[in-house]
């Protein structure tokens, strides 16, 4: 198990540095504990910005590794006091709260060196058990192809020199989800890195679905709907892999940490229960704070994502709902032109939805929009009535979608038997994949998008009919985002700008169906709420 770093912040006096233990490697004296939480560096570029914007009377002689913040409270740092604090909104200083220290007049080498010093035990010790970790996860999974999951991102980043050292190797292929909504930095900082490991493969990995036309489509990502991850970042991620390694998976390692959200503190080091199949993904620092990942990219000396001098905290998605209040300014400060192509769609999408208040929604609204008022949420429901034919048949009227594919979307359920069709209508039957008993019949008729579907089993009759009905739902609201795929361990299913099953591989694991779609989801009609 790895050991945990410190979650508390100590500081030592003497040294003037931040500490990820309780003493100081370089005097030995004992650190002060300053928070309760981690704090992380700010350098020149932020520095000038606050001196510009937030607070004016800055001491002169402050630089870079003099200046810490807690990026939870917003709590700066000099010399181990309180600096200053941003209000809840990050937008003034708090009152009385501006601090005027003496501060030493060194170089931010000779900083940079004592901080070095201080730490080095703790960051060798990380580094050791870390390494180890690596050697032993490669050696539990032998024969997968390794790789690194790199989001130019500081966790990542630190993730990858661990590996290429663990290993000895600078050959390990990186992998590079592209969302296409990444900021400016990180396409940047990706180039510079392979510039800076010209024997390190690196692909990257992109969605065909245009984003703003997915969201004009479906809605906004909400923190309630965050379709985003899935459609452009997780879906073409799962089929890059399968075509790399499509039998014997992968061996992923990645910078997840448990410091960055109470979802990810519950995460395990090593899993194989995730969106990818047959990926093993390990996470050699996932205990690590924030502090422990800064101290080890300075004691290294490695090149880092340069939004984090600009005072980003994280460099992930540009509109993703879950930036803080801080990243929002950061956005609009230094990318004005991609942070008001955002708002403009947001207030159109406000007036489409005749939003009582479209300022509030372009504000935060969007952020915990929670159903699909506004758009095709017809598509999430199903249109069906009893067949005055038959007892045991309903018939349904199919809202959306390809009625050619109603075939396919029902593959799943059963393996299917052609009786007859035509250019106008389609029938078959589903069988039950054990017994080989008929489930159902099915009859479609292309020209009025009418299905009759006559439920022949007894037994389950109603989970079955369910399931039915939940794919039709699929189908009506489809966008071909990939997810259904991604799920699928058969390769037997591509839902990637189309969507079609292949007989012979499905085996009816039902993987896919119990899968819930990201568009009903983000369609579903919740009132007026």
């Amino acid at each position: 198990m790895s050991k945990p770093a410190s979650a508390r912040t100590y500081w030592c006096d003497s040294c003037q540095v931040p500490l990820l233990g309780e003493l100081c490697g370089a005097c030995g004296a004992k650190g002060r504990n300053i928070a309760s939480a981690t704090v992380v560096p700010v350098f020149k570029t932020e520095i000038r910005y606050l001196r510009q914007h937030v607070a004016q009377d800055l001491h002169p002689w402050l630089r870079e590794l003099e200046m810490w913040v807690n990026p939870v409270n917003y709590t700066y740092y000099s010399q181990g006091k309180v600096l200053f604090k941003l209000t809840a909104t990050p937008a003034d200083v708090a009152p009385g709260r501006v601090g005027h220290q003496a501060i030493a007049k060194r170089t931010r080498k000779d900083a940079l060196e004592r901080l070095r010093e201080a730490n080095k035990n703790y960051i060798e010790r990380l580094q050791f058990e870390a390494e180890s970790f690596i050697r032993e996860a490669v050696s539990q999974f032998r024969g997968r192809p390794i790789l690194v999951s790199f989001s130019g991102g500081k966790d990542s980043t630190v993730a990858s020199h661990l590996v290429m050292n663990a290993l000895g190797r600078s050959d390990i292929l990186h992998i590079f989800a592209d969302t296409t909504i990444e900021l400016p930095d990180t396409y940047k900082y990706l180039q510079r890195f392979q510039t800076e490991h010209p024997l390190t493969p690196f692909i990257s990995s992109r969605s065909p679905l245009d984003f703003f036309k997915t969201a004009e489509s479906i809605g906004p990502p909400s923190r309630i709907l965050r379709w985003c991850c899935s459609t452009h970042k997780t879906n073409p991620l799962s089929k890059l892999i399968d075509s790399m390694s499509p039998f014997d998976g992968v061996l992923t390692f990645d910078g997840i940490r448990k410091a960055e959200s109470s979802r990810r503190a519950l995460y395990p080091r090593i899993t194989t229960q995730h969106k990818i199949a047959r990926e093993v993904l390990a996470r050699p620092i996932l205990e690590w704070s924030d502090l422990a990942v800064w101290i080890y990219l300075l004691y290294h000396d490695i090149t880092f994502n340069t939004a984090y001098r600009k005072g980003f905290r994280r460099v992930g998605c540009l509109y993703c709902p879950f930036n803080s209040e801080w990243s929002g300014r950061m956005i609009n400060y230094w990318l004005p032109s991609q942070d008001n192509r955002w708002a403009q769609f947001l207030v159109q999408h406000a007036m489409r939805i005749n939003h009582q208040n479209p300022h509030d929604f372009v504000s935060k609204g969007w952020r915990t929009r929670a159903g699909g008022r506004g758009f095709d949420h017809y598509k999430a429901t199903i249109e069906s009535a009893p067949c005055l034919l038959s007892d045991t048949a309903v018939s349904y009227q199919l809202l959306g979608g390809e009625i050619k594919k109603v075939r396919h979307f029902l593959r799943p359920l059963g393996p299917q038997t052609h009786v007859k069709a035509n250019g106008y209508f389609e029938t078959f039957l589903i069988h039950d994949k054990d017994l080989g008993e008929v489930l159902a019949s099915v009859e479609i008729g292309f020209e009025d998008s009418a299905i009759r579907i006559n439920y022949l089993l007894k037994k389950n009759a109603r989970l079955f009919q369910q399931r039915i009905e939940k794919q039709l739902r699929k189908l009506q609201s489809c966008i071909y985002c990939g997810s259904c795929e991604a799920v699928c361990s058969q390769h037997a299913l591509c839902s990637s700008g189309n969507y079609s099953i292949i007989n012979e591989k499905c085996v009816s694991c039902l993987h896919c169906v119990s899968h819930d779609c990201l568009a009903v989801k983000s369609l579903h009609f919740n009132g007026k709420k």
